[in-house]
């Protein structure tokens, strides 16, 4: 390490910068744990709020369904006798109702009576088979009990079905016969997909004590989701074992898994022997959560890393600041000697031009005696190429002054319609030499400006100078002034000239940047820039639209706020 590396390490200003980034990281590493840790609290808490409200939402419907079914049921028995209309009444419940798929009226003898289902359910029941071998006939037969009797069935085997039955009797109280409704099991779940959200979401339906029913349909699942649906039910199974059955009761509790932890919520029907089990995984209920967190640890490397780039960097910091503080002075003083070189080149080189620019044009008018025509020619030539080169070191000095900053404003009130007819005035002269047509739109009733009126002359002179220079004769230039609808001031100049392509623009608006330097037109390329500086030191926008062999139209919008009533 070398004496000057040390010395930069030790330096108070690098020491302070490290610390600074050390306590940043550990403040921010500090900060991602406690906002981490508060917010799988408020994901926990959530999950428990979602769990315990989706599982009221889904115990109500599950609930107005089976009460729904059972009043169907009820109705039945009351019109039993009525055999020409019961059918006809099963048709109009069964279309009225969306989770009934099946009803059926069946004597004490086993017989249907009268039977009506859903398209695709037509094997719900078996139409020509007595029931008197089926368990749940057998059962509501030898019982005395009018309860409602829920169970489940299987279509083919295969396909899971609801049955609610209710018994009813004689007029003498002797067994009467069954009702039996089937309901799809599909329904629920469909139900519970449209409140809940999440990949992973379950929910069961289960029949957890049914004291006038067979041992085998007692805490049966009635619906489940297909998710994970052995494993949910398994510990759904487990968690109803341990909780008290009360009704209209609703619990919750968080259960450990093989794969992952689950949120489970637990309710028991009031008025039916049934509860509603909702489970939610922590793929759902902690993806939001884990987002953030993944988010806060990539900042944090983030951090860390910037961290360490920024101690790594301080130190090649110190070293450019030692070299920068060195050469500063040096910076200051070339500041110094352009600023004096720009004074004294304004002073040394304006003053013997304009001394050959004023002996060009005495000898030229014959002060000093006639000349013949090739002296005419070359004494108008010194001229030119005198003038030419004067207005290009007033420009350099300009534009130099705006890039400093150093340019400012002379603001006063300027009456811009007389300040565009001065300027056509005196370029006049010089474009009808090529047979060039002036167009000049200047509205009336044009309000004050309040600008720096020798720049605006200038934009303008400038303007009309380019369009001169590249329309061709018999061509057509115009020059408008005008507010527009929100009171700026729009001042465009326009020609039919040979035009720039749109690639070009750019380059035309650069300094020293001239497009058509290959086909001998005089310039210096700094007259739109200017025009570009003057605009903008107004406050204004300078937009140059052409097209090549159509013309070209330079268009400058000054702001509203220096738009003043006359």
């Amino acid at each position: 390490m070398t004496k000057q590396q040390e010395k930069v390490l030790r330096s108070p200003r690098i020491r302070y910068l490290i610390a600074f980034s050390l306590v940043i990281i550990l403040t921010f590493g500090f900060v991602v744990m406690y906002q981490g840790r508060s917010a799988y609290d408020n994901a926990i808490d959530e999950g428990k709020n979602n769990s315990t409200r989706l599982a009221n939402i889904l115990g109500q419907h599950v609930e107005l369904s089976f009460l729904g079914v059972d009043l169907y049921l009820r109705r039945a028995i009351e019109q039993q006798n009525a055999m020409p209309q019961i059918e006809q009444d099963f048709r109009l419940w069964l279309n009225s109702s969306q989770q009934i798929i099946g009803l059926a009226l069946i004597d004490d003898k086993g017989a249907i009576k009268a039977a009506v289902n859903k398209i695709g359910y037509d094997n719900w029941f078996s139409y020509h088979t007595k029931l008197i071998g089926q368990d749940f006939f057998r059962y509501i037969r030898a019982t005395n009990s009018d309860e409602v009797f829920i169970g489940k069935n299987y279509i083919d085997g295969q396909k899971p079905i609801i049955i609610m039955n209710r018994r009813f009797n004689k007029l003498n109280g002797e067994f009467g016969g069954v009702v039996v409704a089937a309901m799809d099991p599909q329904y629920f779940i469909n139900f519970y997909d449209s409140i809940a959200s999440g990949n992973q979401k379950f929910m069961s339906i289960m029949l957890y004590d049914n004291l006038k029913a067979s041992d085998a349909n007692k805490n049966i699942i009635l619906a489940s989701s297909s998710y994970k649906s052995k494993l949910n039910e398994f510990l759904g199974r487990q968690f109803i074992s341990t909780q008290e059955k009360k009704p209209d009761s609703l619990y919750y509790q968080i259960i450990s898994s093989t794969d992952s932890n689950k949120i489970m919520a637990l309710k028991f029907l009031k008025n039916m022997p049934i509860a509603v089990q909702i489970t939610l995984d922590e793929e759902d209920y902690l993806l939001n959560w884990r987002q953030s967190r993944l988010r806060d640890i990539g900042f944090l490397v983030l951090f860390t890393v910037f961290g360490s780039i920024l101690s790594f960097f301080a130190v090649i910091m110190a070293r450019q600041i030692t070299r920068v503080q060195e050469s500063e002075s040096a910076a200051i003083l070339a500041s110094q000697a352009k600023s004096e070189f720009l004074a004294n080149m304004s002073h040394e080189l304006r003053t013997p031009l304009n001394a050959i620019i004023g002996f060009s044009e005495m000898i030229n008018s014959g002060y000093f005696g006639p000349l013949n025509a090739k002296q005419k020619e070359r004494i108008y030539d010194i001229n030119l190429c005198g003038s030419h080169l004067l207005q290009l070191i007033s420009d350099i000095l300009e534009f130099s002054k705006g890039d400093a900053g150093k340019l400012e404003l002379i603001e006063e009130k300027v009456n811009l319609g007389e300040l565009v007819n001065e300027s056509v005035r005196i370029m006049k002269g010089k474009i009808k030499t090529k047979d060039i047509e002036l167009i000049v739109r200047v509205d009336p009733h044009i309000p004050v400006f309040l600008g720096d009126a020798r720049k605006i002359r200038q934009i303008l002179i400038n303007l009309l100078s380019n369009a001169f220079k590249f329309t061709p004769e018999k061509g057509i230039i115009t020059v408008s002034a005008f507010l527009d609808s929100h009171r700026n001031f729009i001042l465009t100049v326009s020609d039919s000239g040979i035009g720039i392509a749109e690639s070009d623009i750019p380059k035309a608006l650069s300094v020293f940047g001239q497009v058509h330097r290959s086909q001998s037109h005089e310039g210096t390329g700094l007259g739109l820039p200017l025009c570009k500086m003057y605009a903008e030191l107004h406050d204004g926008k300078l937009v140059l639209t052409s097209k090549q062999n159509e013309g070209t139209t330079v268009k400058i919008t000054f702001p509203h706020q220096r738009t003043l009533s006359k």
